[in-house]
């Protein structure tokens, strides 16, 4: 430290020389850890008295050994100044280093004596704890006049490092002026490191522009710096590098890395880019380069231009880039430093101890680069920015190492918990996903100011003791009138739970910002504090953002309290409890503060969702472990009360009649102290005491506990002369009356108003207070038109100069901390917000107490926003507005969008665009607006859906214009009407993409809108460069108005049904995954789950009639109750789950009380549970009833509850009492009959008890366990378990007849349900019909309605909620709507799903209908596009596709010609070249007449679909397999169509290969029988066979040798064996294949190589506990070559395809083999070397099933379980021909595919170029680059010659055309 002069050490005289007297001294900075900045600087010389009464005394120094020559001196009229202002001299007589003359030769002032020198060395071995030093400013003073600018070059080892700016002081002033560098931040030197600096004058050739040379040792610097004992402050000494000129520079002792890196910070966010410094140029710019590229093209001058001017943009943007990772950066090691100072105290792990050690010299060299980057030269700035982002990237990139590694460090040193050690320590890459959760428009705040010193003491010392209180409820609830100052205790409770570092979170609500301050931003906002204070916490919420668990944008705030805040902290509890732990220290204990809960939601108050959800998370908080604690504050409004009560502890701030003393004196002390103040201006006039105690206590008496009363009422006496302004308030103004002053202030703000001022007045308060977000000035300015410019800043400062602003200091802070009540402009540094800083004034002016002129009409104000937003969006609105640059991306993807939207679009077009509904749907119809109103929907609806694009708000255009529709159908014209309802329809189709990529509004959307599209119709010609779609395009819309299938679902989804509420808002699911999820239903998105507490598949959901909870019932026998919103399971019982079912539980439905929950499973029996919330009896069995002789799949309760009906896979539908069990309606059976049939049972029951003495069967009693697989739905046959004792008798009439049940179908029942009016009784079945009841009619044995129509079992039936309609749902893949007055078909069949559907359902509304699927989606059908005319189904073959799974192809042997078969029952010829159907050869079987024949009115081809086809070699005969038990084999004539002869029948199983021998009369065939068989086609008899090659197992694939030789089998014992095919005799070693399941094999055509598709699932991953996990197994494809000859394998190629592989196809010239798999993908191998030759090729959109090369090798054909056939040009594998050769675009090649919908460049790669959107209705169809037909249903082929798009998307379109 520096010592004070002694009197014998008197220090040198040098020091007392005119230079440096005064200059030298201490820095009085000591131990603080700031830097004294700017503002500092300028505070100290305005008070240079107290400056210099802190300076200690002068620095003792001894004196230095004597010089050889005389000593330079400095000029005595100089002044030198320093980087300090005050400061010490290190070396006061000569520079101890080297020094350099003016002409660069060096020489030594310093004596080379024996003391200097061994001083020296003494220093080097004493080198203690200083390692570096820090130079924050250099001085130089010229010895010599020079007539130019002289500037500083920094080098540091010896590398240029910093040029410093030239100085012109000593040329507009004194020569000898000391030129003064400050270095902000400080420059860090280390031991060892060389520094040198330049003194240069301005260059003027020829002259050398080195004035000077300096070096400082820094070994040498530290050295003395120690010597002195100066490591122990922050002193900055000045060190004197050299004379002629002199350069001294200022050291600082002790280096503060922590005020340096704060100051690195500050600097860092001071540097502005030059894309910044552009202002106005930059919109000049973008447009230049938006429209510069057309107009380029048109002179080679100006498209050199335009390339130099986009190069130099992107290096504008990069270097923008770079500035905003350097303030990140800086910001971030500030933030951490102070946490590693702390860490470094207790650190032993040797890992932790090496980290912090080399953060240190980490974050030095991050201050150094700062200092350079901020010092950059304008060339650098402007061009070489790339130039220091290696510097950039490594830093960050070390400083990423870092925080990985103490993070680890931290959790694993012994003794503590990470909590204890730091609050929070940011990764790079969790601050990412962190920042997710931070919500945006929430940086201005409300200001809210603490209560005044000595005030609320008592209610702040409650709140502190119950904060440290953990067995008191863990939420406080301050509550009180509005005024009572419930946020200033808010305020100072924040203030102090931050000095206590308690402090977790808070959050204020504002009415004015009802649609940013929501409950899931409140939660968000909680979440992300949480994360960034608690590492613990951190880590499990990033787990849950990581596994996508959580989206934290939905409306769900349950759903939202769950996953971010409910379960992190009681994941945290849980495992401190495992370790023994305390989870956060005590001290730390988190405390959120919630203020004004009951602005939530605006000025909807209680009505408000928003509000009710939050409330209902806070019922959730309240069961946290009692030291998580949260305070509210708010009104005490009814649903507040009530949902509080209970949970929370309060705390009434009393007020009126009931205020307490407390308060009172409170109130009473600020009045005095502002009475004083006002005194004190009046000195002289008025006495110190005014107004005396007796008006103080008078003044509290009125104010009556309001802290709001008491600042206005000082606010209006500062007003105007103090005394009369008192005297109106004590005779105008009563008890508590606020009102009243309000009313006072107005009237003196705004004397004698013209009627203009009182228009505007009520313009802008009017906006202010119903804005749906609080509006800027600029908003405020350019939304409202006004009289005059100047009238916003005038009624703003009218009310501000009345009532206060946050800006001002007029009026001191209150008692309460209330503050102005007035329109305040809380200023922010990007943005000035208008808003009201108290409610109450607000309501004032709204209420009758307000003076007409003054009051503000709610309607008016909203009528006004409406037409200013209308307005501003006509005259702003354009094409492109936001200069998107590139329709490739997403808008995810471009990194300045916000930028885009702040400075194109702007903040008052964004807010028109967001909530011009909203204002307008609070007004009556006008004439006027609704003019507007067509011009926006009419003529810019497109730029609209712009910028809701680009600020993320498309998903509310729907309801926007829902809105619309509301607000005009009785008045508008039809027209219009019906031009909104298609633009609704357009958003249903296309909302996702519009959504995702701004470009593709009219890029994607506008093409494939159908032909009737009223959007497309008026706005496509203005778009003429689009794609277009050639053929396929739809004529209507399709029903699907949207489809969730973002591989959410991962297996089949069983069950979906709709929320029972009239919005319909959730749809509940539960799939084969074991999850149930639950989803919105308007837009599809996730709302809450996955719920996964099952452990088998999930077959059945129901929600609660008030849509809270949601059942499902499982395989794994247990039923589960779920709340809806937050997807937490509702523990009914211990253990989880209602158990009382013996294996799968099929149905589970709620009674429409809800009191009840009954249950069907397998085991027959029908359970009934108490639901009662709060019963003691509540998740209990209350029944179980029996009666049905199998499982029971379905079960409904009447709409009254008192019955229940069930259907059985015993094919019979039982009815009965919902309290008994007792059959009440069904079939009467006459008395002799009913005695008949019994004794008929009982022998039946003998019969049976015989076989189960026998041990064949098992019908009642205690059931055996069954394995996985047994008892499936599959037949009415199956095993079912079925107890005896429960079995409900029949019902015995009173003449002694009895009822049965309804047993009409012929199969299993699947599903019934009850009519809306309870008098109908619906049921599906596996018999492919659903039946229909009449309750009333049916017990006289009136045949049930029959509806027919399905091609296969009816899985799922659902009335209309009006009750006229049924929809019914078949594994034949369609939905029918039927008319159930008439039986008729109404409209055409719902066709999209690519599975069986399981499940359908109306919503409440009657307008949608759900399905789901086993192709794992849900679809959402419009129900209400329906013409109401009976509809034919029209038969399949009139339709020019299959209709189902494409099972097999197959080209004639000339190539002509295609045959193929599908599960839909029939073989189809196509044209090969065309794709067209060859409707003159049909394939009928007679004997199938009257099969489906509502769609065949002539026969099918086979019973249940067709598996396999061929082609005879000779062309003449086709031959194709039944894929079901049946086995049949039939041969055609390919010409005719005719059987040739009869079905070849003998197998016993389903076929699953057929191939033709050479000669075309024989025929091999395979079957799941375990047999092969070679057939003479002529008699139709087997000449070889049946062959078993593996009698244990079954066949999994065959195939022939194209020399008719061997017949290939292979087996699912994993093996191939080859026969002969005429002896059937096994030839040659059985082929082992590893294991892996053979699902293809094929034959070259010399028959010498068997090639073989495999799917290896062997390769199994073990769980960390090193068991296997059988969910998680590693999967692949595999092809290999075997050698027919010597049984080898020739070679074998692993993970061809990424899932089973399930055909081969071999070209005719042996050289390739096409794979097709179930990975959507077919791939081409050569032979020879394995390699791939093509693909993968891309087009098909699901499983692919069979592939096959034409006569020639130029073709190959595919079909697919999307139900199309493509035919693929492979004439050349490295060209492509085929449908779009000279206008395809680059990016749609053969390595294009599918990416959730988007045509990409590769969908293996996931940052690829966006081409198109193809919505889901025409994907499967879109013609591919090599295809040269495609043969579907919707075949959509693409013109593409005129497309443009990537950076040329602009041009599609344009102005002036259409309309």
């Amino acid at each position: 430290m520096s010592r004070t002069p002694s009197e014998d050490k008197k220090s040198p005289g040098f020091l007392g020389s005119p230079p440096f007297s005064g200059l030298f001294r201490k820095s009085p900075r000591t131990r603080n850890h700031t830097l004294d900045g700017p503002d500092e600087q300028r505070r100290q010389q305005q008070h240079p008295q107290s400056a210099a009464e802190s300076m200690p005394t002068l620095l003792n120094f001894s004196p230095p050994p004597p010089l050889k020559r005389a000593t330079k001196t400095f000029p005595r009229s100089m002044s030198l100044a320093s980087g300090s202002e005050v400061s010490t001299l290190l070396n006061p007589v000569t520079p101890p280093f080297l020094t350099h003359k003016l002409d660069g030769e060096p020489y030594d002032d310093m004596d080379k004596g024996e003391g200097s020198s061994s001083k020296r060395e003494g220093s080097s071995e004493s080198s203690g704890s200083l390692d570096s030093v820090q130079i924050a400013a250099i001085t130089v003073l010229l010895s010599k006049p020079t007539k130019r600018a002289v500037g500083l070059k920094l080098f540091v080892k010896e590398k240029e490092f910093l040029g410093l700016d030239y100085r012109y002081e000593h040329i507009k002033g004194d020569p000898a002026t000391p030129l003064l560098w400050s270095l902000q931040p400080y420059l860090t030197l280390r031991r060892g490191t060389s520094f040198d600096m330049h003194v240069r004058q301005r260059r003027v050739w020829p002259r050398d522009p080195l004035l000077a040379k300096a070096s400082l040792n820094v070994n040498d610097a530290i050295d003395a710096l120690q010597a002195l004992g100066s490591q122990d402050d922050a002193t900055i000494h000045q060190y004197i590098l050299r004379e002629d000129p002199t350069v001294v520079v200022d050291l600082v002792a002790v280096p503060d890395l922590q005020a340096n890196l704060n100051m690195a910070s500050e600097i860092s966010r001071k540097i502005k880019s030059v894309i910044k410094s552009l202002g106005g140029s930059r919109e000049f710019l973008e447009k230049l380069m938006a429209y510069g590229s057309a107009i380029s093209e048109l002179d080679p001058v100006a498209k050199a231009v335009m390339s130099c001017v986009k190069e130099t943009w992107k290096i504008l943007l990069e270097q923008d880039k770079c500035n905003r990772v350097v303030v990140d950066l800086a910001d971030r090691m500030a933030r951490t430093l102070s946490f590693i100072l702390d860490v470094q105290q207790f650190a032993r792990l040797a890992q932790l101890k090496r980290a912090l050690e080399d953060v240190r010299p980490l974050m030095q060299d991050t201050t150094n680069f700062i200092l350079k980057y901020a010092n950059r030269t304008m060339k650098e700035k402007a061009i070489d920015a790339a130039a220091f982002r290696d510097d950039i990237d490594s830093l960050k990139k070390k400083f990423d190492i870092f925080e990985e590694q103490f993070d680890r460090g931290l959790e694993v040193q012994a003794g503590m918990t990470v909590e204890e050690i730091l609050g929070h320590l940011l990764s790079t890459k969790d601050d990412q996903i962190l920042q997710e959760l931070r919500p945006k428009g929430l940086e201005v705040t409300r200001p809210v100011s603490g209560c005044l010193e000595g005030t609320r003491t008592e209610a702040l010392r409650w709140i502190d003791e119950w904060t440290d209180d953990f067995n008191a409820h863990n939420i406080l609830w301050v509550n009180g009138f509005p005024g009572v100052g419930k946020s200033s205790i808010a305020a100072s409770v924040i203030t102090n739970l931050r000095t206590r570092n308690r402090l977790c979170s808070r959050f204020i609500f504002e009415r004015e910002k009802a649609t940013a301050s929501t409950p899931n931003v409140l939660w968000r906002n909680v979440a992300y504090d949480l994360a960034q204070r608690y590492p613990s916490i951190r880590r499990a919420i990033v787990e849950r953002l990581k596994d996508e668990d959580v989206d934290v944008e939905t409306s769900n705030v349950k759903s939202l309290f769950h996953e971010l805040i409910q379960e992190p902290l009681l994941a945290v509890e849980r495992e401190a409890q495992e370790n023994g732990s305390r989870p956060i220290p005590k001290g730390r204990l988190p405390v959120v503060v919630i203020d004004a809960l009951d602005e939530c939601g605006g000025r909807d108050g209680q009505r408000s969702g928003h509000r009710t959800s939050l409330l209902g998370t806070l019922k959730r908080w309240s069961r946290l472990p009692k030291h998580y604690k949260l305070i509210v504050t708010s009104r005490s409004e009814a649903d507040i009360k009530q949902a509080l009560t209970g949970i929370s502890d309060p705390l009434p701030l009393s007020a009126g009649a009931e205020v307490d003393d407390n308060a009172s004196a409170d109130i009473n002390l600020f009045l005095r102290k502002m009475f004083a103040k006002i005194a004190k201006a009046y000195l002289g006039t008025l006495p110190p005491n005014w107004p005396g105690p007796e008006v103080c206590d008078e003044l509290t008496r009125r104010a009556a506990g309001l802290f709001l009363w008491a600042t206005t009422a000082i606010a209006f006496i500062n007003m105007g002369d103090p005394v009369q302004q008192l005297d109106l308030l004590l005779h105008g103004v009563g008890l508590g009356d606020v009102g009243l002053l309000y009313a006072k202030f107005l009237d003196v703000s705004f004397k004698d108003p013209t009627a203009d001022v009182l228009q505007d007045f009520q313009k802008i308060v009017g906006a202010v207070a119903f804005a749906k977000r609080p509006l800027t000035t600029q908003e405020c300015a350019t939304l409202l038109p006004l009289s005059s410019p100047t009238m916003l800043d005038f009624v703003r400062k009218g009310l501000q100069s009345v009532l206060g602003s946050n800006a001002s200091n007029a009026l001191p802070v209150t008692p309460g901390g209330v503050g102005p009540v007035g329109l305040s402009m809380v200023v922010d540094p990007s943005e000035d917000v208008l808003r009201f800083s108290h409610q109450s004034f607000v309501e004032f002016l709204l209420s009758s107490r307000c003076s007409t002129p003054f009051r503000i009409d709610e309607t008016t104000s909203h009528k006004n926003l409406a037409k200013s937003s209308l307005r501003i969006m006509d005259q702003q609105l354009r094409f492109n507005i936001a200069q998107f640059p590139d329709s490739h991306i997403k808008n995810a993807a471009l990194v300045d969008l916000d930028y885009r939207a702040e400075t194109l679009i702007g903040s008052p077009l964004i807010y028109a665009a967001r909530f011009w509904m909203d204002h307008l749907q609070m007004c009556q119809w006008d004439e006027d607006i609704f003019e507007k109103v067509k011009v926006l929907i009419l003529d810019k609806l497109l730029f609209w859906f712009e910028v809701l694009s680009v600020v993320g708000e498309i998903y509310g255009a729907s309801a926007t214009l829902r809105s619309l529709l509301k607000w005009c159908r009785d008045d508008a014209d039809e027209e219009f009407i019906e031009f909104v309802e298609d633009a609704l329809k357009f958003l249903d189709a296309f909302n996702t993409v519009m959504s995702q990529s701004l470009p593709h509004i009219y890029i994607s959307a506008l093409p494939f809108a159908p032909k009737s599209s009223k959007v497309a119709q008026r706005f496509r010609a203005q778009f003429p460069r689009l794609v277009c779609v050639e053929d396929g395009k739809f004529a209507e819309w399709p029903r699907v108005v949207f489809t969730v299938d973002e591989h959410e679902h991962e297996a089949s989804i069983n069950c979906a049904v709709f929320s029972p509420n009239d919005q319909s808002k959730f749809i509940a699911s539960g799939s084969n995954d074991k999850t149930v999820r639950v989803w919105d239903a308007e837009t599809g998105d996730l709302v809450s789950g996955p719920m996964d507490e099952h452990t088998d598949y999930v077959g059945t959901v129901a929600f609660s009639p008030d849509g809270k909870q949601i059942a499902s019932g499982s395989d794994d026998g247990t039923i589960r109750i779920w709340d809806t919103e937050s997807g937490e399971e509702v523990q009914v019982c211990e253990g989880g789950g209602l158990r009382h079912h013996k294996g799968v539980v099929t149905c589970v439905v709620f009674s429409n009380s809800g009191l009840f929950l009954a249950s069907a499973g397998y085991d027959g029996l029908i359970v009934v549970w108490d639901m009662e919330s709060g019963s003691e009896g509540y998740g209990s069995v209350v029944t179980v009833f029996g009666g049905h002789g199998g499982a029971v799949t379905s079960i409904a309760y009447s709409p009254d509850d008192s019955l229940l009906v069930s259907g059985s896979v015993d094919r019979s539908v039982w009815v009965r009492d919902a309290l008994s069990g007792e059959l009440v309606w069904g079939y009467k059976k006459p008395a002799e009959v009913a005695s008949d049939e019994g004794e008929e049972s009982e022998g039946d029951e003998e019969g049976e008890q015989e076989e189960q003495e026998d041990g064949k069967s098992e019908v009642a009693g205690e059931p055996e366990e069954h394995g996985e697989g047994e008892g499936r739905l599959e037949g009415g046959d199956e095993y079912c378990e079925v107890n005896e004792a429960r079995v409900t008798p029949q019902k015995s009439l009173a003449n002694g007849e009895s009822l049965e049940p309804f047993g009409d179908h012929t199969n299993q029942v699947n599903c019934v349900v009850f009519s809306p009016d309870g008098k109908r009784v619906a049921s599906a079945s596996e018999d492919e019909t659903t039946l229909i009841w009449d309750l009333e009619e049916t017990a006289d044995r009136e045949q049930p309605f029959r509806l027919e129509g399905h091609t296969d079992g009816v899985t799922s039936i659902a009335f209309s909620p009006d009750g006229t309609r049924l929809v019914s749902g078949s594994h034949d893949g369609i939905l029918i709507l039927w008319d159930i007055s008439t039986g008729n078909i109404v409209c055409e069949p719902f066709t999209g799903h690519r599975g069986g559907v399981t499940s359908v359902a109306f919503s409440p509304s009657g307008h949608r209908i759900l399905s789901s699927s086993c192709d794992k989606q849900l679809l959402i059908w419009d129900a209400d596009c329906i013409d109401g005319e009976p509809y034919t189904l029209t038969p399949f073959l009139d339709i020019p596709a299959h209709q189902d799974n494409v099972k097999s192809v197959a080209f004639s042997p000339d190539g002509l010609r295609i045959v193929s078969g599908s599960d839909d029952e029939t073989i189809r010829l196509w044209d090969a070249e065309t794709g067209e159907p060859i409707n003159d050869v049909r394939f009928h079987r007679e004997d199938l007449a009257g099969h489906h024949e509502h769609r065949f009115p002539q026969p099918p081809s086979h019973l249940q679909g067709v598996d396999v086809v061929a082609y005879s070699p000779d062309g003449a005969f086709i031959a194709s397999g039944s894929g079901s038990s049946d086995g049949e084999v039939c041969v055609w004539d390919s010409a005719t169509g005719a059987l040739l002869q009869p079905v070849l029948r003998g197998h016993v199983g389903g076929i699953i290969s057929i191939a033709f021998l050479p000669d075309s009369k024989h025929l091999v065939s395979s079957s799941y029988d375990k047999t092969i068989r070679v057939w003479d086609v002529e008699s139709g008899g087997t000449i070889v066979g049946p062959l078993t090659p593996y009698p244990e197992g079954w066949i999994t694939s065959a195939a022939v040798s194209p020399d008719g030789t061997k017949i290939a089998s292979a087996t699912n014992d994993f093996a191939i064996r080859i026969f002969d095919a005429q002896s059937g005799e096994q030839v040659g070693e059985t082929l082992e294949a590893r294991k892996e399941v053979i699902n293809c094999l094929t034959f070259t055509p010399d028959s010498q190589w068997l090639v073989s598709g495999s799917y290896d699932k062997a390769s199994q991953l073990y769980t960390e506990t090193g068991c296997q996990d059988d969910d998680e197994q590693m999967t692949f494809s595999s092809i290999r070559v075997w050698n027919m000859e010597t049984r080898e394998m020739k070679w074998e190629l692993e993970k061809a395809h990424e899932k089973h592989i399930l055909c081969l196809a071999i070209s005719p010239d042996g050289r390739f083999v096409a794979s097709g798999s179930a990975d959507e993908t077919i791939m081409i191998w050569d032979l020879e070397t394995k390699a791939p030759v093509l693909g993968p090729l891309e087009g098909h959109t699901s499983t692919i099933f069979a592939v096959a090369f034409n006569h020639d090798g130029t073709r190959l054909v595919s079909s697919s379980e999307d139900e199309t056939i493509r035919v693929w040009d492979v004439s050349s594998m490295n060209d492509i021909r085929g449908c779009f050769v000279g206008a395809r675009p680059a990016e749609f090649s053969d390595n294009a595919g599918y990416q959730q919908g988007w045509i990409v460049k590769s969908r293996r790669q996931e940052s690829e170029s966006l081409l198109l959107w193809v919505p889901p209705w025409c994907r499967s169809g879109v013609w591919w680059p090599r295809n040269t037909a495609v043969i579907s249903e919707v075949s959509v082929k693409l013109d593409l010659r005129t497309f443009v798009h990537g950076e040329s998307w602009a041009g599609c379109y344009e102005s002036g055309v259409g309309h």
